[in-house]
C-alpha cells in the first residue's frame, strides 16, 4: 500500500525541471529562428564599413594626388586651364589679369607695375596652408637667390592684415606678400587651392601655372621657362 501511495504522488522537483526544460526549448526556437537577422545584421554592418572605408581612401587620394601630381602646363600643349578677367577669358599664353593690392605697409602693388622689368613668380597663398609651410624654404632660398632674375608675388586669400604681418615677422618672410582677404584676385584667378603658382613673363603673358607643393627644383624648372 505504501508503494501505490508513493507512486501517486507528485515529485514537485521533476514538475519544476520539466518546466525549465520547457522554458529553455521555447528559449532555443526563438534563437534560433533570430539567428539568420543576426546573420544578415552582421553582414550589412561589415558591408557598410567597407564602403565608408572605400570612400574615405578615395577622399585621401584625391588629396594625396592633387597636391603631388601637379605637371606643368604650357602654352605649347593644348591646356584647358584658363583665368577670368572680367567677361574675358584668358588661356594660357594670354595677357594674365591686372590687379592693385596693398602690402602690410600700405604700399599699393599692380601687377602691371613689374612688366616690361621682370617676369613674376605669382603664388596664391595662405599661413594656415601646410603645404605652403613645406614650400616656404624654397621659396625664400629661390626668392633670394633668383631676386634679379624674377620677381616673387604671394597673394594670401582670405586672412587679415594682422595675421600676414605677424606671420612675415615670425617667419622671416623676403618675398613680397599681397592682402587679398575678400578673395577678390582669387576669383579673378579661379584659384582652387593653396598655393598655385602662376609663372608671368616680362610680357604680362602667363606661361605655365601649377597647382600644389613646389619644391626647388619644381621653381627653378619654371624660371628656365622664360629663359
Amino acid at each position: 500500500m505504501k508503494d501505490k501511495k508513493q507512486k501517486k504522488q507528485k515529485c514537485s522537483l521533476c514538475e519544476i525541471s520539466q518546466d525549465t526544460l520547457e522554458k529553455l526549448k521555447q528559449e532555443n526556437q526563438k534563437i534560433s529562428l533570430n539567428k539568420p537577422d543576426e546573420k544578415k545584421r552582421k553582414f550589412w554592418k561589415k558591408i557598410l564599413v567597407l564602403i565608408t572605408l572605400l570612400v574615405l581612401a578615395g577622399f585621401a587620394f584625391s588629396s594625396f594626388f592633387s597636391n603631388f601630381y601637379s605637371p606643368f602646363l604650357s602654352s605649347k600643349e593644348e591646356s584647358k586651364a584658363t583665368v577670368l578677367e572680367g567677361s574675358k577669358v584668358a588661356k594660357i599664353g594670354s595677357l594674365a589679369p591686372d590687379f592693385t593690392s596693398e602690402d602690410v605697409y600700405g604700399n599699393k602693388i599692380s601687377l602691371s607695375d613689374f612688366q616690361d622689368k621682370k617676369p613674376v613668380l605669382l603664388v596664391f597663398w595662405a599661413t594656415w596652408c601646410s603645404y605652403c609651410r613645406k614650400e616656404l624654404p624654397d621659396l625664400k632660398i629661390f626668392t633670394a637667390k633668383y631676386k634679379n632674375d624674377i620677381q616673387v608675388i604671394i597673394v594670401d586669400s582670405g586672412e587679415s592684415k594682422q595675421v600676414i604681418e605677424d606671420y612675415i615677422k615670425e617667419k622671416n618672410v623676403n618675398f613680397l606678400m599681397l592682402l587679398d582677404e575678400n578673395r577678390k584676385i582669387w576669383n579673378q584667378y579661379l584659384v582652387r587651392g593653396t598655393p598655385s603658382h602662376f609663372l608671368i613673363d616680362k610680357d604680362g603673358k602667363i606661361i605655365t601655372l601649377r597647382v600644389g607643393l613646389a619644391s626647388m627644383n619644381d621653381l627653378e624648372t619654371m624660371l628656365t621657362m622664360i629663359r
